[in-house]
This record gives structure tokens, sequence and C-alpha cells, in this order.
């Protein structure tokens, strides 16, 4: 028997499955962070790609906007920050001219506590920083309509800045292909209605065509969107599984993100033999299993392992629920692309964002694919709704799904789910 330990927020749980069941145990590829994190960023910030550095950037104002990822992606924000702040203040952009901005996207606020651990108690002493509040129209402006149609509203602060410069992280998304770049902008300091469009377009696409896919259709409306808005810089990590700095690019928002994607697929590709009758799948790193908006990435990873007809065990606690936000993904579940169309077209079902996850794992569910979650955050009631097979053991739930599938069923076992990108030697 292998008894294989899986991650589940910040604990662990031991799933015992014979050893000629297990195809395998696969997480995204260990490698060494940087010798030295601090001098990677400031390497980064004197070799910016097709950028001519942050010092030109001061022909435009001194008014800065520095927009920065919140607490459920792990950039190590309060590293790269003092430097970057240096270097403006070495431009001649004194403290007083700087503000943080957090891009929520449509997350929830960030209280002070997670701010002051987020952005580092020497930078909060330095400069302001708040939250951006996408439900809150007063704080938006609206830009009318980008060439594409897409509707601009835009964060108040970020548009009144002369300089607008981004700080994130590359990893694997499931709707932009890769998170970083132009996604600190949209959706993390737009409105409603121009975050509605953008993820209401993933809708249309199979989920596979999106995973990774470094200029897919909704990656290349969102840097439509942020052309039409203005972003001027960014500095985006590569992180390796212990979170520490592997590569860190800045520059331009498009040809910057390239560089680091490329990167990234040093380490978050996985390979596995083939596809599993059963996957299981935990939630490392534990900031993406605050809820089950951000949990969703385990599944849809997951979803590119198994086999049709097949089962995803996936373990994630949402401490926090389904999602605060966005409670029409709970009180209509999981739906195929059609069902949901006609929802949102009958009026019934307003809030594309959670109309486009809806889709994206309805058609998971459609594709004759069982998904069971074991969370302690979401109630029997709750998972059943969404389209789930609620799981109140999870060993019990490995036993009966080996059981379901036969004595030649295999099993896969896949860490870091909200990171990796299964890539499949063998194709079905």
């Amino acid at each position: 028997m292998s008894n294989i330990r899986m991650q589940y927020g910040n604990d662990w749980l031991n799933i015992r499955v014979p050893n000629s069941r297990v195809l395998g145990v696969v997480g995204i590829r260990e490698v060494d962070g940087a010798p030295d994190q601090m001098v990677e960023i400031r390497s980064a910030l004197d070799n910016p790609v097709g950028h001519d550095g942050i010092e030109t950037l001061t022909a435009k104002g001194k008014k800065t906007v520095v927009v920065v990822d919140d607490n459920t992606r792990p950039t190590p924000v309060h590293k790269i920050l003092p430097v970057l702040l240096d270097r403006l203040n070495h431009a001649g952009i004194e403290d007083h001219d700087i503000h943080v901005l957090v891009a929520l996207g449509t997350h929830r606020p960030m209280s002070n506590g997670e701010l002051r651990e987020k952005i580092g108690e020497e930078t909060l002493r330095r400069v302001s920083a708040t939250n951006h509040y996408w439900r809150r129209k007063d704080t938006l402006v609206d830009m009318g309509r980008a060439p594409s149609g897409a509707p601009l509203s835009v964060n108040r602060i970020f548009l009144d800045a002369s300089i607008r410069i981004g700080v994130g992280h590359i990893v694997p998304h499931s709707q932009a292909g890769w998170t970083g770049g132009a996604k600190i902008v949209q959706p993390g300091v737009c409105g409603a209605d121009t975050t509605d469009y953008t993820h209401w377009l993933s809708a249309r696409f199979d989920v596979r065509d999106l995973l990774g896919v470094a200029e897919n259709p909704v990656r290349l409306e969102i840097e439509n969107v942020v052309r039409s808005i203005g972003l001027d810089f960014i500095v985006n990590v590569v992180l390796n599984r212990r979170k520490e700095i592997v590569k860190v690019v800045a520059g331009d928002f498009v040809k910057a993100h390239r560089q680091g994607v490329e990167e990234a697929k040093k380490i978050y590709p996985a390979s596995i033999p083939s596809k599993a009758d059963i996957v299981v799948s935990d939630s490392n790193p534990s900031t993406y299993a605050i809820d089950l908006w951000q949990a969703s990435k385990v599944i849809i990873a997951s979803y590119l392992a198994v086999k049709r007809g097949g089962t995803i065990i996936t373990l994630a606690p949402c401490q926090e629920g389904v999602s605060s936000e966005h409670p029409e993904l709970a009180k209509f579940g999981h739906r195929p692309y059609d069902e949901v169309r006609k929802l949102v077209e009958s009026g019934a079902m307003n809030d594309l964002n959670a109309a486009a996850t809806s889709a994206q794992i309805g058609q998971i569910l459609d594709d004759k694919v069982k998904v069971a979650l074991y969370s302690e955050g979401i109630s029997k009631p709750d998972t059943e709704r969404l389209g789930f097979e609620y799981v109140d053991n999870p060993q019990d739930a490995v036993d009966r799904a080996l059981e379901k599938y036969g004595s030649e069923s295999k099993i896969l076992f896949l860490r870091d789910g909200c990171e990796i990108l299964p890539t499949v030697d063998q194709v079905d």
C-alpha cells in the first residue's frame, strides 16, 4: 500500500491506496530560488523588457500608483515594494507622490491586518495604501468603450496617476492562460461591467484551450482593454513551490509578461503518463483555498488529467464558503453554457463573473466527469447545489471510486492543484 500525503490548506491528509493503482503523484517542479532575491529584483529593474526603464516615466509627471495583487496570491509584495520605491525615489518621485492600490478584482476587501502582512510595515510607513472597491461606482470612472466594445470602468485613483505600475506573479490561469501582466488592471482595478465582459468571454471556450495558453482569446482581450486604459510598467515574479523568487521580469506589460511566462513554463507544467480514472487534487498553496471561487482552479486543472466519465476528488478547506462577493454561484450552481446563457438572457443571473465560472465548471460536469468535494467550509446542501458530490471522509471517497472503476483503473494524485498545469504524454 502507498500512503499519499496531500495538502489541505495548511494541514495534511494521508490517503492509502494499493501501489498497483497509483498512476503517479505529481506537483510543480522543484527548483531553487534566486541566490539573492533582492539582487534579482534590482536586476529586473535594471534590465527592463521592451521598455526604456522607470527613470523615463518621470517625463509623464510625478503622481504614481503602484498596483499590487491581494492576499489570494503569494506574490512577495512586501519584498518588492521597498526596492521599487527606492528606485522611484532615485528617479525623483517622492514617497508622498506614491499610492499603493490593491488590485482586488472582484475579491473581498483585505483587512488592515492583511494589508500590513501583504504590503509590509516598512512600506505602509512610507506610502498610503487602499483597496480597490469594484462595486462602488463613486470610486470608478466611466471611460466609454474599448475598440472591441468592452465597457471601460476603472478605479479613479489609478486613472488620476501620471505613472501606473503593476506588481504581480505568473502561474497558469483558467481564463487568461497565465496570471500577471495586464491582469493587474483587468480585472484588478476595473469595475464590474468591464470584468463581466472579459470573464463572460471565457465561457464560450473549452477550458482546455485557455489554461496555460499565453495568447488565448481572453488574454488578448484583457490586453486590448488595458491598452485603452494605460499601464506603464510591470514587475512580475516567478516563484518556486516554497514561494521563493526564482525570476523577476519588468518592463512592458506584454513583452515582459511573455518572457515571464517562458520562465514559468520551466516550473508549472507537470508531465503525466496518461489521463487517470480518478484524480485527487489538493489546494496548495493555501492562499488559493480561501473560498471555492479560488479553489475552482483546482478542479479545472484536474480536468486536464482525468478521463471522460472519471472522478475528480478535490481537497479544499474554503473557510469563507463559496464566494462572499459572488452569491449567484452558490444560488445557481454549475451548469452547461447554454443553460447559463439562458439564465443571463432572462435576467435571472446578473453576475457575469459568476456565470462564467458556472459555465466553466459546468462544462466539466457536462463531460460526464464527477466532481467530489471535501471542504469543511461548504455544507452538504451547498455542495450538492453546486453539482458536486459531498465528501465527509476523503479516504472513503477514494475507496469508493477505486471500487467503482474496477481493478484496472488508475488514480493520479495532483499536488499544487491551483498552480499546476498537467500535460499528458499519451493522448487518449
